[in-house]
């Protein structure tokens, strides 16, 4: 499938996206369970009330779609943490659609909002070992901290904490 980054519209959601939001998250962890915090068999029990708040910013969530036509090709998230951090998470995109800059897009769509929010530090977690994500991070002006991850993800590995601070 070609698309070009004319094609990609990136915006935050709204409620009525509940379902898109739902769909495309599931379809992350059912593509990539080895790189996320959240497991599908949790998240998919999330009920529509839950996808609704989540979507619709009610909760302490703020997720960004990366469209192409009528089809969500890309996710990310943002919240912020217990230690008052900008976290990034959730970030995929569907593999028909990597290595054309649809990440790049989401990632700085979720910086904007962090900095509007007047946050000068965003944090992420991510595997040392996942080249591919810490080259993308790294491009973003994030660097690994001597930080860990408390649990380990379901291949055993824990991630390391990236920062970018956007003074």
């Amino acid at each position: 499938m070609s698309s070009n980054l004319n094609e990609v519209v990136v915006r935050l959601t709204v409620e009525e996206d509940w379902k898109i939001l739902q769909t495309i998250r599931l379809e992350s962890l059912l593509d990539s369970p080895d790189v996320f915090a959240a497991h599908y068999a949790v998240v998919e029990k999330y009920s529509e009330s839950e996808w609704r708040d989540r979507a619709s910013h009610n909760s302490k969530y703020h997720y960004f779609l990366a469209i192409v036509g009528t089809r969500a090709v890309g996710i990310i998230g943002g919240i912020r943490n217990a230690v008052h951090e900008f976290n990034l998470v959730a970030m995929w995109v569907n593999p028909e659609f990597r290595g054309r800059g649809v990440a790049d897009l989401l990632i700085s769509a979720i910086k904007n909002l962090a900095i509007s929010k007047g946050h000068s530090r965003i944090v992420l977690s991510v595997s040392p070992h996942n080249s591919r994500a810490v080259g993308l991070y790294s491009r973003h002006d994030f660097v690994f901290i001597p930080e860990w991850e408390s649990l380990a993800l379901s291949s055993g590995e824990r991630n390391q904490k990236m920062e970018c601070v956007t003074f």
